[in-house]
Protein backbone atom coordinates (compact mmCIF):
# COMPACT_ATOMS: atom_id res chain seq x y z
CA UNK A 1 0.00 0.00 0.00
CA UNK A 2 1.19 3.64 -1.27
CA UNK A 3 1.39 6.53 1.30
CA UNK A 4 1.29 8.66 -1.14
CA UNK A 5 -1.80 8.17 -2.33
CA UNK A 6 -4.70 8.50 0.96
CA UNK A 7 -7.57 5.66 0.59
CA UNK A 8 -10.59 6.04 3.01
CA UNK A 9 -14.49 6.05 3.07
CA UNK A 10 -16.55 8.63 4.65
CA UNK A 11 -20.66 9.06 4.62
CA UNK A 12 -20.32 6.23 1.89
CA UNK A 13 -17.94 7.99 -0.35
CA UNK A 14 -14.78 6.79 -1.67
CA UNK A 15 -12.16 9.31 -1.36
CA UNK A 16 -8.99 8.87 -3.16
CA UNK A 17 -6.52 11.36 -2.65
CA UNK A 18 -3.31 11.77 -3.82
CA UNK A 19 -0.47 12.69 -1.95
CA UNK A 20 2.53 13.48 -3.54
CA UNK A 21 3.13 16.94 -4.05
CA UNK A 22 6.77 16.74 -4.67
CA UNK A 23 6.17 15.46 -7.98
CA UNK A 24 2.76 17.09 -8.80
CA UNK A 25 1.06 13.82 -7.24
CA UNK A 26 2.74 12.17 -10.41
CA UNK A 27 1.64 8.38 -10.53
CA UNK A 28 4.11 5.44 -9.65
CA UNK A 29 3.56 1.59 -9.18
CA UNK A 30 2.17 1.69 -6.01
CA UNK A 31 -0.09 4.37 -5.97
CA UNK A 32 -1.55 2.28 -9.12
CA UNK A 33 -1.83 -0.83 -6.77
CA UNK A 34 -3.50 1.27 -3.63
CA UNK A 35 -6.14 2.76 -6.25
CA UNK A 36 -6.98 -0.50 -7.89
CA UNK A 37 -7.53 -2.22 -4.89
CA UNK A 38 -9.62 0.61 -3.17
CA UNK A 39 -11.78 0.36 -6.81
CA UNK A 40 -12.14 -3.38 -6.40
CA UNK A 41 -13.27 -3.01 -3.13
CA UNK A 42 -15.71 -0.31 -3.64
CA UNK A 43 -17.72 -1.97 -6.74
CA UNK A 44 -19.39 -4.40 -4.44
CA UNK A 45 -19.39 -2.89 -1.39
CA UNK A 46 -23.31 -1.69 -0.85
CA UNK A 47 -21.85 1.05 1.55
CA UNK A 48 -19.77 2.28 -0.74
CA UNK A 49 -22.29 4.71 -3.07
CA UNK A 50 -19.39 7.01 -5.16
CA UNK A 51 -16.20 7.26 -5.32
CA UNK A 52 -14.37 11.15 -5.43
CA UNK A 53 -10.82 11.54 -6.90
CA UNK A 54 -8.56 14.42 -5.80
CA UNK A 55 -5.15 15.82 -4.83
CA UNK A 56 -3.73 16.99 -1.46
CA UNK A 57 -5.62 20.51 -0.55
CA UNK A 58 -2.87 23.27 -0.71
CA UNK A 59 -0.57 22.00 -3.41
CA UNK A 60 -0.39 22.22 -7.02
CA UNK A 61 -2.29 19.14 -8.68
CA UNK A 62 -4.57 17.19 -10.16
CA UNK A 63 -1.80 14.62 -11.62
CA UNK A 64 1.13 15.35 -13.85
CA UNK A 65 1.39 11.78 -15.20
CA UNK A 66 3.43 8.80 -14.68
CA UNK A 67 6.84 9.07 -13.13
CA UNK A 68 8.66 9.91 -16.25
CA UNK A 69 12.02 9.76 -14.24
CA UNK A 70 11.44 6.17 -13.14
CA UNK A 71 10.22 4.85 -16.92
CA UNK A 72 13.53 6.67 -18.15
CA UNK A 73 15.79 4.72 -16.03
CA UNK A 74 13.97 1.58 -15.88
CA UNK A 75 14.03 1.80 -19.43
CA UNK A 76 17.67 1.71 -19.34
CA UNK A 77 17.94 -0.79 -17.63
CA UNK A 78 15.79 -4.37 -18.16
CA UNK A 79 12.09 -2.04 -18.33
CA UNK A 80 10.75 -4.42 -15.54
CA UNK A 81 9.78 -1.93 -13.11
CA UNK A 82 7.88 0.35 -16.18
CA UNK A 83 6.34 -2.76 -17.28
CA UNK A 84 5.20 -3.38 -13.95
CA UNK A 85 3.91 0.12 -13.95
CA UNK A 86 2.01 0.07 -16.92
CA UNK A 87 0.79 -3.03 -15.92
CA UNK A 88 -1.42 -2.43 -12.98
CA UNK A 89 -1.88 1.70 -14.80
CA UNK A 90 -3.95 0.11 -17.51
CA UNK A 91 -5.73 -2.32 -15.14
CA UNK A 92 -6.19 0.66 -12.89
CA UNK A 93 -8.03 2.90 -15.96
CA UNK A 94 -9.90 -0.18 -17.27
CA UNK A 95 -11.64 -0.61 -13.72
CA UNK A 96 -12.20 3.28 -13.36
CA UNK A 97 -14.01 2.74 -17.06
CA UNK A 98 -16.05 -0.09 -15.83
CA UNK A 99 -16.87 0.72 -11.97
CA UNK A 100 -20.28 0.43 -11.66
CA UNK A 101 -21.20 3.53 -9.52
CA UNK A 102 -20.45 7.12 -10.22
CA UNK A 103 -16.96 8.46 -9.78
CA UNK A 104 -16.12 12.21 -9.29
CA UNK A 105 -12.55 13.35 -10.63
CA UNK A 106 -11.75 17.03 -9.54
CA UNK A 107 -9.28 18.16 -11.95
CA UNK A 108 -8.68 21.36 -10.37
CA UNK A 109 -4.55 21.92 -11.82
CA UNK A 110 -2.26 19.44 -14.28
CA UNK A 111 -4.10 17.08 -15.30
CA UNK A 112 -1.57 14.93 -17.88
CA UNK A 113 -1.02 11.68 -19.34
CA UNK A 114 -1.93 9.29 -16.09
CA UNK A 115 -3.68 12.23 -14.75
CA UNK A 116 -6.30 11.49 -17.40
CA UNK A 117 -6.30 7.87 -17.53
CA UNK A 118 -7.51 9.09 -13.30
CA UNK A 119 -9.90 11.54 -14.30
CA UNK A 120 -11.24 11.08 -17.89
CA UNK A 121 -12.99 7.89 -17.32
CA UNK A 122 -15.05 8.85 -14.44
CA UNK A 123 -19.21 9.73 -14.55
CA UNK A 124 -18.31 13.52 -13.16
CA UNK A 125 -15.32 15.12 -13.92
CA UNK A 126 -14.96 18.82 -12.76
CA UNK A 127 -12.47 21.28 -14.55
CA UNK A 128 -11.61 24.64 -13.30
CA UNK A 129 -9.44 27.98 -14.82
CA UNK A 130 -6.53 26.09 -13.31
CA UNK A 131 -6.86 23.10 -14.77
CA UNK A 132 -4.31 22.25 -17.79
CA UNK A 133 -4.74 19.07 -19.87
CA UNK A 134 -2.67 17.38 -22.26
CA UNK A 135 -1.72 13.91 -23.50
CA UNK A 136 1.98 14.98 -24.08
CA UNK A 137 3.26 11.51 -24.66
CA UNK A 138 4.36 11.25 -28.58
CA UNK A 139 6.76 13.92 -27.36
CA UNK A 140 8.69 11.15 -25.33
CA UNK A 141 7.81 8.84 -28.57
CA UNK A 142 4.94 6.89 -26.61
CA UNK A 143 1.44 7.00 -27.94
CA UNK A 144 -1.85 8.23 -25.75
CA UNK A 145 -1.96 5.64 -23.40
CA UNK A 146 -4.32 5.15 -20.62
CA UNK A 147 -7.66 5.06 -22.72
CA UNK A 148 -6.44 7.67 -25.52
CA UNK A 149 -7.28 5.02 -28.04
CA UNK A 150 -11.23 5.53 -26.67
CA UNK A 151 -11.96 9.11 -25.48
CA UNK A 152 -10.03 11.08 -28.05
CA UNK A 153 -11.42 9.82 -31.28
CA UNK A 154 -14.72 10.82 -29.24
CA UNK A 155 -14.47 14.42 -28.85
CA UNK A 156 -15.67 16.89 -32.05
CA UNK A 157 -14.31 16.92 -34.94
CA UNK A 158 -10.69 16.40 -35.22
CA UNK A 159 -9.44 17.52 -31.98
CA UNK A 160 -8.85 14.40 -30.50
CA UNK A 161 -6.40 13.69 -33.27
CA UNK A 162 -4.71 17.27 -32.83
CA UNK A 163 -4.21 16.59 -29.42
CA UNK A 164 -3.18 13.23 -29.56
CA UNK A 165 -0.42 14.08 -32.48
CA UNK A 166 0.69 17.62 -30.86
CA UNK A 167 0.49 17.20 -27.32
CA UNK A 168 -1.33 20.30 -27.14
CA UNK A 169 -2.32 22.20 -23.71
CA UNK A 170 -6.10 22.43 -23.13
CA UNK A 171 -6.76 25.32 -19.84
CA UNK A 172 -9.82 25.01 -17.70
CA UNK A 173 -12.07 26.43 -20.06
CA UNK A 174 -11.11 24.51 -23.28
CA UNK A 175 -11.48 21.37 -21.34
CA UNK A 176 -14.89 22.22 -20.57
CA UNK A 177 -15.77 23.37 -24.13
CA UNK A 178 -14.39 20.11 -25.55
CA UNK A 179 -16.57 18.32 -22.69
CA UNK A 180 -13.48 16.26 -21.65
CA UNK A 181 -14.49 17.57 -18.37
CA UNK A 182 -18.77 17.49 -17.61
CA UNK A 183 -18.82 20.29 -15.23
CA UNK A 184 -17.02 23.51 -14.98
CA UNK A 185 -16.35 25.51 -11.38
CA UNK A 186 -14.25 28.00 -10.32
CA UNK A 187 -11.37 26.95 -8.08
CA UNK A 188 -12.96 29.03 -5.13
CA UNK A 189 -15.99 26.74 -4.89
CA UNK A 190 -14.20 23.44 -5.09
CA UNK A 191 -14.24 23.77 -0.93
CA UNK A 192 -17.48 24.24 -1.17
CA UNK A 193 -18.15 21.19 -3.39
CA UNK A 194 -16.28 19.18 -1.59
CA UNK A 195 -18.65 20.24 1.83
CA UNK A 196 -21.99 19.78 0.42
CA UNK A 197 -20.56 16.09 -0.47
CA UNK A 198 -19.65 15.57 2.94
CA UNK A 199 -22.83 16.35 4.17
CA UNK A 200 -25.08 14.79 1.60
CA UNK A 201 -26.57 11.05 1.39
CA UNK A 202 -25.98 9.32 -1.33
CA UNK A 203 -27.77 5.77 -0.33
CA UNK A 204 -30.87 6.62 -2.55
CA UNK A 205 -30.22 7.97 -6.13
CA UNK A 206 -25.92 9.06 -5.75
CA UNK A 207 -25.82 9.90 -9.43
CA UNK A 208 -28.87 12.53 -9.11
CA UNK A 209 -27.54 13.80 -5.67
CA UNK A 210 -24.14 14.67 -7.11
CA UNK A 211 -25.94 16.34 -10.61
CA UNK A 212 -28.23 18.24 -8.18
CA UNK A 213 -24.88 19.46 -5.97
CA UNK A 214 -22.90 20.15 -9.07
CA UNK A 215 -25.99 22.17 -10.99
CA UNK A 216 -26.06 24.74 -8.13
CA UNK A 217 -22.09 25.36 -8.42
CA UNK A 218 -21.28 24.76 -11.99
CA UNK A 219 -20.67 27.93 -13.61
CA UNK A 220 -21.03 28.81 -17.52
CA UNK A 221 -17.94 27.85 -19.24
CA UNK A 222 -15.86 30.56 -20.47
CA UNK A 223 -15.38 30.72 -24.52
CA UNK A 224 -12.49 27.93 -25.37
CA UNK A 225 -9.72 29.47 -26.90
CA UNK A 226 -9.55 26.44 -29.57
CA UNK A 227 -13.28 26.87 -30.83
CA UNK A 228 -11.99 29.91 -32.80
CA UNK A 229 -9.30 27.48 -34.85
CA UNK A 230 -11.94 24.28 -34.97
CA UNK A 231 -12.34 24.98 -39.08
CA UNK A 232 -8.59 24.45 -39.40
CA UNK A 233 -8.06 21.96 -36.78
CA UNK A 234 -10.33 19.59 -38.52
CA UNK A 235 -8.73 20.52 -41.76
CA UNK A 236 -5.48 19.80 -41.25
CA UNK A 237 -5.67 16.58 -38.91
Amino acid sequence: MSNEVSVSVRRGVGRITLTRPKALHALNAPMCETILAALERWADDPTVYLVMIDHEADTRGFCAGGDIRMLAESGAGDASEARAFFNVEYRMNAALKTFPKPVLAIMDGVTMGGGVGLSVHGSHRVATERTLFAMPETGIGLFPDVGGGWFLPRLSGELGTWLALTGARLKGSDVAAARVATHYLPSELITNLKKQIDAADFSVGAAEMLNEILRGLTHTVPPGSFEAHGDVIDTCF
